[in-house]
Order: C-alpha cells, then structure tokens, then sequence
C-alpha cells in the first residue's frame, strides 16, 4: 500500500492510543524520503497531540512519543532543534523554553535563514535578552548540518569572543549535558584551539567549521564564511556609540574586510543593541537594501511603545524575570537618550534628528501644468578634511521648492568645477550663489568660465556667510521641512549623489556631533537665499534672462 494512503488510514483509527500514534509517526518518517514538507507538516501533528495527552494523563508512552516527533524535525526545524537539545534539562535551567513565548519570533526569522529563504538578517533586542545565545544556537545548528562549511562569528573585544566560543563548544561536549549529537551524530567534535578561538566538526578544515573573532583582529588568510557571517554586538557600549570617528573606522573594518570574509551567497546575520544611527547595524541594513538583498529586520523594545509593558518578561525559579517596573526602573535612573538606544532601540540621536525622514516632503515629478518661477541654485564649496561640494538646485513654484538635482562631491576641484558648470547649464539655472569664504571666490570664477565656454547663461555670484553654520542651519530647518520637496527615494539610488546628500541631511543632529554638515549646510544657505530673494514672496522673483 502507498505509505501515504497508509498514514491516511491511521489517522483514522483512535490517536489516543499510543500504539497507533506511535505507528502513524513511523509511517510518517517512511513518508519523509519521497515528500519532505509533507511528512514533517504531518510531524508536528503527531508532536501536538503527542503532547496532549501528556497533559491530560501524563502518558510516559505520549512522552516518549513527544520526545521522538521533536527529534525528527530537529535538524530541520530550529525551534524544534532549541527544545530537544535541553530536552533532559530542568525547565528553569533551560535557555529557551522559559523565553520562548518571546524569543519564537526570532528563531521563525533564523528559519528562513535555514530555509535559503533570506540573505540578510538584522536582530535588535535589550541587553541579555538572549539575542547572543540565540546565535550561538543557530551556529551550531548549521555547523551541525554542515561541518564541512565554515561559520565566521566577528564581535567586539576579546571578552564577548571568548563567550562565544565557549558558549558554542558547550554545547558539542560528547559527554555534556545537551542533547546535540542525537541530532547530529556524526559532527563529532574533533579540534579545537582556545588561543584561536576554532572548532572543528567531523574533520579538521584550513577553515574551521566554527571561527570567533575579535573585528580589530587580523583577517587575511586566516578566515572564511562559507555556512554564516555571524556579526554579534560590533559597538561595545552608549561610550563608544558617542564616537562618531570609531564608528566609521569600525564600519570600514567592516566593510572593506569582515564583509569579503564571506562567500558569494553566504547568509549574514548582524546582532546589537541599536545604539546610533551610524552603527555598523544601521550601515549594513542600508547597503543590503541597496543590494536589494532579501532580508529581515527585527528591533524590539524593551517596553512596548502603546501599553508600556515589558516585552521580555518571563519566570525562571518562581520569580519574574525582566519586568515591565525592572525596565521602568531603568528609565528612571537613565538618561533619556540612553535608555531609549540600550533598551528601546532606538538610536540615541534619533530625537535630536534636525530633518527626520517622515517629515520631508516628496515629490514624484515636477508640475506639469506650469512653468517655475525660478531655477536657481547655492553652492558650498569643500574645504578639505573630506568635505564635500555641496550644490542642490532648485525650481520654485511660489513657496515650495523642488530640490531637482545636485552635486555632492568629495572629489578635488579638478573634477567638481566641471561637474557644477554642467548642472548649470543642463537645468537652465538663472542665479548661482557661491559661498565666498576661503577658495569659494576662485572656485565660482572657475565655474563661471566653464558655463561660458559651455554656452550657458548664468548669473555666478558669491557671498561671504558670517553666520553661525550650526544656528543657521537649526534657524532654516523649519522652512526646509515646510516647503522643500525632495525626489521619492524611488527616483534615485542611495550611491548616487543626490542618495549621499539625502542621507547627510537626514542624519543630521541638532547637537551638530558630526564629522561632516555639507548636506544641511547647502539646504540652509539655499534657504536662506530664497528667503532672502523677495521677503517671502518667491513666487515674483524675475529671471535675468
């Protein structure tokens, strides 16, 4: 008979009793060789009301039965892999039984990871949620599925990749307390080095099954991602979170090496705290969308944001663990810019974002139905250390301004001038005002001989500002968010000039704490000028041509 029709058949019959239970699970794992899916869907049936009955007669028969249906998905199934592996564990000594109410959220998003379901994998949670635990569990997973691949695992400082490694070959003790080799009995652990931090599975490997490392070790040669790149907590505290300089080295540690670690197709997946805007997690979520990677991001507040209650709550030894008054608590003693990053995930510059980007108007096209009242634009010249040109180009329709086009450009004079004078003449800009200070004046005579050559008709002027940069920019904001439309993000990709200039702007603080301002520097002085142009009347503004 076919073994499916078989298990039809059973299924039939009383499913109470454990006998034929216990037959319909053996006719389903004869069921698995030709329907995967459909065997291990019938599984968790078996599992559910295995379970049941346990509960209602504490059937050690049922029990047994249980254990062995979670046995069967457990190489498979990650949720069913974290239950078995503490399966001979006292409850308020297992890891994620006691948190899985809140934790299942997470491992479903790990499972598309397993499934080949996802490239990317972006996990924010408190401070010993869990999140690191969950990770060591799903790198020995796949280490245990694939022991011949190689699993990277990058974190800040010594001590956190000491704790990994540690926490990962706890688990792969042959005689430990943890059930991982009825799952996976033939990843034999078979090498490991401490001062390396390496484990091997099943043979030894140039490239370890597992590697931790700390990010500001030495790369080259000695590691490889080919299972996972695991990236764990890559900002070590709100201190360091502070420095905006040890970000961005961190992130070109990051992405100039770590992320060439792993191989084409190789899934990542990132874990933190969501400290600031500018961590390596807020980085690495923007260029796997500009890859347009399938990926998942998942950030959890320590107290959710409509009923205030802890989301992380749960029992171990009697007592309440992480408590919405513990995180209450916390609120109270902390600053608020702290507690909303370690524990709400919320970067701590986020309420002092000058132009937030649920504020700024969009725009899909330019109106159609009329002609601007005027094309014109501002320039701020680079003054070295990095700096950027800066010249957005605007048409006005009355009081709004349509913020069409851009140059934003670190690159030497030799290659900006050019690109400036071009810009000019392709939008038919009637007035160019070229901050004067420093180089500006030379840098605006240079581009008005170039708009001349290139039979453009612009009127070039330039204007020295004395103003505060930081209060001109705090004082032009409000016009800015009121009245300035920018593209739909859309229209244009964040690598192109106009994607860098809008995510300057709207990561900019009001604290000013930033290593470059050209962005809303450029907004401020275009709005200013406009301001500036007829009282607020820019609608009558007259053409020179």
């Amino acid at each position: 008979m076919d073994v499916k029709r078989l298990a039809d058949k059973l299924h039939e019959k009383d499913l109470s009793d454990p006998s034929v239970l216990g037959d319909l699970f053996e006719t389903i794992r004869l069921i698995e060789q030709e329907d995967f899916a459909d065997a291990h869907a019938r599984n968790k049936e078996i599992r559910a009301l295995s379970a049941r009955y346990v509960k209602q007669r504490g059937d050690a028969k049922m029990l047994d039965l249980n254990k062995r249906s979670l046995l069967f998905d457990a190489p498979h199934d990650f949720d069913a892999f974290l239950r078995y592996v503490e399966w001979d564990r006292p409850r308020d000594e297992t890891f994620y039984l006691i948190r899985r109410h809140y934790l299942k959220r997470y491992v479903d998003a790990y499972q598309e990871i397993l499934d080949g379901k996802l490239d990317f994998l972006s996990i924010s949670m408190p401070k010993r949620g869990g999140k690191s635990q969950l990770g060591i569990n799903f790198v020995n997973m796949l280490s245990g599925r694939r022991p011949d691949k190689a699993t990277l695992m990058e974190g800040t400082g010594d001590d956190l990749v000491t704790s990994f490694y540690k926490g990962c070959l706890e688990y792969l003790q042959p005689d430990g307390k943890y059930l991982y080799y009825d799952v996976f009995p033939n990843a034999k652990l078979v090498q490991t080095n401490a001062d390396n931090k390496t484990i091997n599975l099943e043979s030894k490997s140039r490239f370890p099954t597992i590697m931790c490392r700390s990010i500001d070790a030495r790369q080259v040669g000695l590691s490889e991602a080919t299972n996972l790149l695991y990236l764990d907590d890559c900002v070590e505290g709100y201190a360091e979170a502070q420095n905006r300089n040890r970000l961005e080295e961190k992130w070109r540690v990051i992405s100039g090496d770590i992320i060439g670690r792993a191989i084409e197709g190789t899934p990542i997946v990132i874990c933190g705290t969501r400290y600031s805007i500018y961590d390596p997690i807020a980085r690495l979520q923007e260029e796997m969308r500009k890859q347009d990677k399938r990926m998942k991001v998942i950030e959890t507040p320590a107290l959710d944001p409509i009923t205030d209650e802890s989301n992380f709550e749960y029992e171990k030894e009697g007592k309440k663990v992480f408590t919405t008054k513990y995180f209450r608590d916390q609120r109270g003693m902390l600053s608020a810019e702290q507690f909303e990053s370690e524990f709400q995930q919320q970067p701590f510059e986020a309420k002092g974002l000058l132009f937030p980007e649920s504020e700024l108007n969009r725009y899909f096209e330019l109106p159609v139905d009329k002609d601007p009242d005027a094309v014109i634009a501002v320039c701020d010249t680079a003054e070295g250390g990095g700096d950027s040109v800066m010249m957005p180009i605007a048409y006005i329709y009355g009081e709004d301004v349509f913020i069409e086009d851009c140059v934003f450009d670190n690159s030497t004079p030799e290659h900006t001038k050019p690109q400036c004078a071009k810009k000019l003449v392709d939008h038919k800009v009637s007035t160019a005002t070229f901050e004067s200070n420093n180089a500006g004046s030379y840098f605006a005579r240079d581009v008005g001989d170039l708009v001349k050559k290139m039979g453009g008709k612009v009127s070039i002027r330039t204007k020295k500002t004395i103003s505060n940069k930081q209060t001109r920019i705090e004082m032009a904001s409000d016009g800015i968010i009121k009245h300035f439309y920018f593209k739909d993000k859309s229209l244009y990709k964040p690598s192109s000039q106009y994607g860098q200039m809008m995510r300057e702007l709207v990561t900019y603080t009001r604290t000013g704490k930033v290593p470059h301002d050209d962005s809303p520097d450029g907004m401020s002085l275009l709005e200013n000028e406009i301001r500036n142009l007829v009282g607020n009347k820019v609608e009558v503004f007259q053409r020179p041509f």
